[in-house]
């Protein structure tokens, strides 16, 4: 069975100094990287990509400059011959690409591998990070199947995709693959623990940046954004109001919020989620506050935001008339809602409503025609 990590295929692997002792007498001023300085390269960076079976990733053949294209040539010749001949190809494809671009001249292996053919490469579309990549099956690694449909039915898939960003990458080798999983998330969200629809997000969007499409937007953008809500200040308030009662909690969760600048949207959002579990709030998720990675991030536009709320039969209310209607309508949102919220929603109406579901934004702005 052929095992990538336990044969020698480049100078990283070289250990004994073997072929390097040979090589330096061909080229004595060849500069080697350290390997604490190889470990900060890219994944294109390399002619290839090993995912072994176990979702380990091994990159091989290093391609980012001209003494690392020389070398990875001088190595490719010496041990190609250890690699089935699907990974062999992918390799010499890559490596004629950066022979070309550092005007390094490329070995007879790789010329005869590559067969002249004209190939992107991951240097000259660096678009395409999944062009060097390999999967190790039983007996040889094997190129994946770019139409094969990942099961996106079980749940271990998607733990896997959110905890091992390697798998996420075999999960979703293709830019059809990522729209497949951001579906996914769209149509079973409420199914998929909260934390974990966040980590799911979070690799959905990695991958999506990798494979040159952007940033996802609708669900996924909800659970894992590189921006600020708008509102986060107001989903604060709104936990505080709740802790009236607790006035230690109630410090706690505004000085957090205070503090936001110091974190990225997501590490806010997972401390946010920690403050939530141990004060109680989780319990008030989709009722009386929004979970706290909807709470942070930035997804699509709330049509009640703006404070211009439109009621079920389109007529137009100002924020004025919100505050109005939360007094006049006081019995019936406490009715709906509990005394808590019908209290905090009349002493400070914008801030409570923008920080509610959107379901409960409309059930309340319904009252104002009759709807509700």
């Amino acid at each position: 069975m052929f095992k990538l990590a336990n044969q020698v295929i480049d100078i990283y692997d070289d250990t004994s100094k073997e072929g390097m002792l040979k090589l330096a007498k061909l080229n004595p001023t060849c500069n080697v990287i350290s390997a604490e300085e190889r470990a900060k390269l890219g994944d294109h960076d390399f002619a290839l990509t090993v995912i072994t079976k176990k979702a380990a990733k091994l990159n091989r053949y290093p391609i980012y400059d001209t003494d690392s294209t020389w070398l990875s040539n001088q190595y490719f010749d010496m041990y190609s011959h250890r690699l089935p001949v699907e990974a062999q190809k992918i390799a010499a494809q890559n490596l004629m690409v950066a022979c070309a671009k550092f005007k390094v001249a490329p070995s007879d292996a790789i010329v005869k591998l590559a067969s002249g053919k004209k190939s992107e490469g991951v240097l000259a579309n660096a678009k395409l990070a999944s062009s060097n990549v390999y999967y190790e099956q039983d007996g040889a690694v094997k190129p994946v199947n770019r139409t094969v449909r990942v099961d996106m039915s079980k749940l271990a898939q998607v733990e896997d995709i959110g905890s091992n960003y390697t798998h996420a990458q075999y999960a979703m080798p293709t830019t059809i693959h990522v729209k497949m999983a951001a579906k996914y998330l769209a149509e079973n969200e409420s199914k998929i623990p909260l934390e974990l629809r966040h980590k799911y997000a979070a690799a959905v969007q990695r991958r999506s940046h990798e494979l040159g499409m952007g940033k996802q937007s609708g669900v996924i953008s909800k659970y894992a954004s590189d921006h600020y809500s708008p509102m986060v200040d107001a989903h604060i308030k709104a936990r505080a109001s709740l802790l009236e009662s607790q006035p230690e909690l109630k410090a706690l969760v505004t000085k957090l919020g205070s503090a936001k600048k110091q974190y990225t949207p997501s590490q806010f959002a997972q401390l946010l989620h920690g403050f939530d579990k141990q004060a109680g709030l989780d319990r008030c998720y989709g009722s009386h506050l929004q979970n706290p990675y909807q709470a942070t991030f930035a997804s699509e536009p709330d049509p009640y935001m703006g404070y211009r709320y439109k009621t079920a039969s389109q007529t137009v209310m100002e924020g004025d008339e919100l505050a109005k209607l939360v007094t006049v309508k006081y019995a019936k949102i406490k009715e709906y809602f509990g005394e808590l919220l019908a209290s905090e929603l009349r002493r400070d109406p914008t801030t409570i409503f923008e920080s509610l579901p959107r379901d409960a934004k409309e059930i309340i702005v319904g009252m104002a025609d009759g709807t509700h």
